[in-house]
């Protein structure tokens, strides 16, 4: 059916950007799809850049793992391989028909940039979320599951001959590959801007404007008519529906996506208490601490709802929990400071809180003695 070389000449090319002194990473990589008699051209075409563009990413990996700050960080395989896949940009340069009449065969060549600078904060950022970084690491594990689902249904249909069952196979497979195309766009614009939506670090939300929401919904919209399961389309747009005032339609999504993956429990947690709704905010936390006990966020989105809601004696008791099980640990040096800070706050008040009584009961006992002395 198909014979599929992909030629990895990796082309590398290395240089320094003078504007910004940041360090450029040139890769290019080809793939070549020979069709056989039962291929389309449009299929092919398709088959043949999903391979180019992930010899490309295969190769970015291999030298980000190379650069000695990446090193430091100690990244496992799986994650260089989701942050190359969210961070690094991939375009075809070019493309042609080669090969005989007999045995047509499309040719592909791209090429991926890497900024270290910007790759070096991006995996930053991504390492101080975990949930950001939790949908990077499954959307890397869907596309790997997808490209072996593809090569499975390549398998068949070359082996096929009946045409009602490759017809079959065909739409099968065409489906497949829009998922993979759909899937790589969205955790493309999730890398891009899921930090300026994150309702529990609003820092960077005010860099997030309309036009560019605009712009990245129809990408969403269709990702979701491709694939509903897809978590990062629906978690991005109900941080936008929720960033233009429309409540409803950000919390359908996040309820949507809960039921999917009860792990994103803490979007609809920070949703609510983003909303002043406290009780369904600290309901929610509650389920996803009970779910995952040895992850520290929760902890911390619950105490910090109790001290908003000015109940100390719970604030403190989960926070001081979280900084237990955060203690030796600097990627949530910044939550521990908030932590820190609630802790005291609810101390002073404790304090002035006694103080309080202590004078009341003073002034009681002064008062109770004038009157016994009449």
């Amino acid at each position: 059916m198909k014979k599929l070389t992909t030629a990895l000449s990796a082309l590398i090319l290395l240089f320094v950007c003078e504007a910004v002194f940041a360090e450029i990473k040139v890769i290019e990589t080809d793939s070549s799809y020979v069709l056989g008699d039962s291929d389309s051209r449009i299929e092919a075409r398709k088959i043949a850049v999903q391979e180019a563009k992930r010899k490309s990413l295969e190769e970015a990996g291999t030298y980000i793992e190379s650069i000695s700050e990446v090193k430091n960080m100690a990244l496992v395989k799986d994650e260089i391989r989701a942050y190359t896949a969210g961070v690094v940009e991939t375009e075809i340069v070019s493309e042609e028909m080669r090969g005989t009449a007999a045995n047509p065969e499309i040719y592909i060549r791209t090429r991926c940039k890497i900024n270290t600078d910007e790759l070096l904060a991006h995996i930053k950022r991504f390492r101080e979320n975990e949930d950001m970084k939790e949908q990077l690491m499954a959307a890397s594990k869907e596309n790997e599951a997808l490209k072996n689902e593809r090569d499975e249904l390549m398998r068949r249909l070359g082996a096929e001959k009946d045409k009602t069952r490759s017809d079959d196979i065909r739409k099968k497979l065409d489906t497949v590959i829009e998922k993979e195309e759909s899937n790589s766009e969205v955790t493309k614009v999730w890398t891009r801007v899921s930090y300026k939506v994150d309702m529990g670090d609003p820092r960077d939300n005010a860099n997030f404007g309309r036009k560019e929401m605009d712009s990245i919904v129809p990408l969403l919209i269709k990702a979701l008519r491709v694939n509903p399961d897809n978590q990062r389309a629906r978690l991005l747009l109900a941080a936008i529906y929720h960033k233009k005032g429309d409540n409803v339609d950000a919390e359908r999504e996040l309820r949507s996506s809960v039921a999917a993956n009860p792990a994103n429990l803490m979007s609809l947690g920070l949703f609510y208490k983003k909303n002043g709704r406290y009780a369904e905010a600290l309901t929610t936390f509650r389920a996803l601490h009970k779910q995952r006990p040895d992850k520290p966020e929760p902890l911390f989105q619950m105490g910090m709802t109790y001290h908003d809601t000015g109940d100390c004696r719970e604030a403190v008791n989960s926070l001081k929990r979280f900084l237990y099980l955060t203690q030796n640990n600097e990627r949530f040096s910044r939550q521990k400071a908030t932590a820190n800070k609630a802790v005291r706050d609810c101390s002073a008040d404790n304090r002035k809180h006694k103080r309080e009584i202590k004078q009341d009961r003073q002034f009681k006992k002064k008062d109770r003695f004038r009157f016994e002395s009449r």
